[in-house]
């Protein structure tokens, strides 16, 4: 595993009641559009990276069999919590994406949402490829913050307050991953982007900052204090206290698992 996948488990699972309360989710059309291209229906899935289960989520709603797998307890505990009993669900397992639980050629669809990055990408697609059925699907996601001149403030207000920890996810996220791209083992199609958009407010985008990585992770008490005043005095001045649509684009980089 990556270094950097060692420390997102370490940091996540303090996150995890702020990622589940405050993470957005996937929309309907980037499912069905996976649903289009599956083999057999409905899929055995496995949401790789699952965290508290929101592309779980969407995949049980479309009628998927899945199973939740991932390294953080607290937050396979939050999916757990939320999606035990739901129709379709396989259980949750802790496992990382290098060293999957799973027989081989058992799935249909591997999906990786808002995770990937944190992978070693050349383990945990040997690992994908070998779960899957041939014919089977893998999905890379992320969700992508549409810029606005409030979310470009927020950005240079996290670049003040932690320097030294880098944004994981960036408009590189709309391309695909060399690793995957390359990878012999899979037929790749372009990227697709699904826009969509939640309703906001000032107490969830702060506790949608707090699940952030590179704040709610990174920021020692006192500095996350100094980050929390002045993300409120921008929310209040760019949003005058009011709700808001907050937009972001949800990048599909899909790819077929070549026959042996």
């Amino acid at each position: 595993m990556s270094p950097a996948g060692r420390a997102s488990t370490e940091i996540f699972g303090p996150l995890a009641g702020n990622y589940a309360a405050a993470r957005p989710g996937y929309p309907t059309a980037l499912f069905d559009h996976l649903w289009d291209r599956l083999p057999n229906l409905p899929p055995r899935a496995a949401d790789v990276a699952a965290g508290t289960g929101a592309a779980t989520s969407g995949l049980l709603a479309r009628g998927a069999r899945v199973v939740a797998l991932e390294p953080s307890a607290d937050m396979l505990a939050k999916a757990r919590s939320r999606l035990s009993g739901e129709p379709g669900w396989l259980g949750a397992t802790r496992a990382r994406a290098e060293a999957l639980p799973l027989i081989d050629a058992s799935l249909d669809l591997v999906v990786v949402a808002q995770a990937f990055h944190w992978f070693d990408a050349r383990l945990a697609l040997a690992e994908c490829a070998r779960v899957l059925r041939p014919g089977g699907w893998l999905a890379l996601v992320w969700n992508i913050t549409d810029p606005t001149p409030f979310t470009r403030d927020v950005r240079d207000l996290v670049r003040l307050y932690s320097p030294r920890h880098g944004r994981p996810v960036t408009e590189a996220m709309r391309q695909t991953p060399p690793a995957l791209a390359e990878h012999p083992a899979f037929d790749v199609e372009p990227p697709i982007e699904f826009a969509h958009a939640r309703r906001m407010d000032a107490e969830r985008y702060v506790a949608y900052a707090a699940s952030w990585s590179y704040c709610g992770g990174a920021l020692e008490p006192d500095r996350w204090r100094g980050f929390e005043r002045d993300l409120r005095a921008l929310i209040a001045e760019r949003h005058d206290e009011r709700p808001w649509e907050d937009r972001m684009l949800a990048t599909l980089h899909a790819a077929r698992l070549r026959p042996a």
